[in-house]
């Protein structure tokens, strides 16, 4: 970007929580905020959704918020309420996270009298979910509006290859891998001392821990039937799932089914994730589907072993029995044998926590995600997309 001219970048977003992509939406936005760069995070809160944590940690950050709600389902005032606000804020770029931030996005931009001046509109289609047929539809619907967006970033092949697939142009679509700040997780405050204590887990118990959101994607209930083998074999063993969803009372009646809800803690949602990781001896990414992972990222920056399956760009970051083990999605019997020989195993497991460590520090950085970011950005000013660059 030019450095003779400030530049005003709109996040938006509607959100369920903090997750991966609010965590990407984040470090982008907090890597790119300088002199030159002001960035605001914008929420659209539903009266169905009022999750706004990802202002709070926003705001946390020292960034500038905008809280956008929405009352009804076609949520007009609210299309016309973004509007105003890129108008008023003099915004030259927005930039979405997700198909009802894009839809509205787009209208705002695109559709309503008071936003017409043309600026770019970029979006990061960091996972399309397909576990049920409303949100095929909602992926459908989001693969029609992508396609009048003057950029699209995939956060792994696999989701552009998904899009490539529903039509949208490949000349359109830049892959850009998620990054983290290292620093944010390596800052473990003294907090997590009492985590154990706090959770009901003995302290002698080695941790085998899981974070995301409790839906069928995350792959969470193989790792249940996982831990079913694994207790039977270490008795000072506890499965932490930390976060929350739809499927927490079904997840909770199947580690009772199993025999093995003595040994599982379903903490919720947490903000304490650096000092919920560093009480895990391994973390696990049970998952089916995914994109890239920020939750992955976060436990190598934690120097935490890892065990993943193979789904996404997962491959690409985890190579098997260097820095992590590979198992197969959906494999129980997997799961199970490379936990067991992670805890039989001290100090291989230790080897591969740090050269996990060491890859995210050299190839998924926050800095280097941004930098991408800051090349897709800069591609739009100067090919003419924004009339006021």
């Amino acid at each position: 970007m030019k450095s003779s001219q400030s530049y005003n970048i709109l996040h938006l977003i509607s959100s369920g929580g903090l997750f991966g992509a609010e965590r990407v939406l984040l470090e982008i936005a907090e890597g790119m905020q300088n002199d030159t760069c002001h960035v605001t995070v914008g929420a659209i809160e539903t009266s169905q959704n009022r999750h706004l944590e990802i202002v709070k940690e926003a705001n946390h950050l020292g960034l500038k918020t905008a809280i956008f709600p929405c009352s009804s389902r076609m949520g007009l005032s609210t299309i016309f309420s973004i509007s105003d606000f890129i108008k008023k804020n003099k915004i030259n770029l927005v930039h979405c996270h997700g198909y009802k931030s894009n839809l509205f996005g787009l209208l705002a931009t695109r559709g309503t009298s008071p936003a017409r001046h043309k600026i770019p509109l970029l979006t990061t289609n960091h996972n399309w979910l397909t576990s049920c047929f409303k949100l095929k539809l909602y992926c459908f619907l989001d693969s029609f509006v992508m396609r009048f967006f003057d950029r699209i970033v995939a956060v792994s092949k696999d989701v552009q290859d998904d899009m490539l697939r529903s039509g949208i142009a490949e000349k359109k679509i830049t892959v850009i891998d998620n990054g983290l700040n290292i620093k944010r997780l390596s800052k473990v405050s003294m907090a997590s001392l009492g985590i154990k204590a706090q959770l009901n887990i003995p302290e002698e118990n080695r941790i085998i821990g899981a974070v995301g959101g409790l839906k069928i994607e995350k792959g969470f209930s193989y790792l249940l039937k996982a831990a079913c083998d694994v207790v039977a074999i270490y008795k000072n063993v506890s499965f932490l799932f930390v976060g929350d969803g739809h499927l927490k009372e079904s997840l909770v009646k199947e580690a009772e089914a199993l025999g093995i809800l003595d040994h599982v803690v379903f903490a919720g949602r947490r903000e304490d994730i650096p000092e919920i990781l560093s009480i895990m001896d391994i973390y696990v990414l049970s998952s089916i589907k995914e994109g890239l992972p920020m939750a992955l990222l976060e436990a190598m920056a934690a120097k935490r072993p890892v065990i993943a399956t193979r789904v996404g760009a997962v491959p690409k970051v985890i190579q098997d029995g260097e820095n992590g083990l590979l198992i197969s999605p959906a494999d129980p019997a997997q799961l199970q044998t490379a936990i067991c020989h992670l805890l039989e195993n001290p100090k291989k497991a230790y080897r591969l926590a740090q050269s996990g460590y060491d890859t995210v520090r050299e190839l998924y950085s926050s800095e280097m995600m941004c930098e991408k970011y800051l090349d897709l950005y800069q591609s739009c000013f100067t090919s003419g997309l924004n009339e006021n660059a």
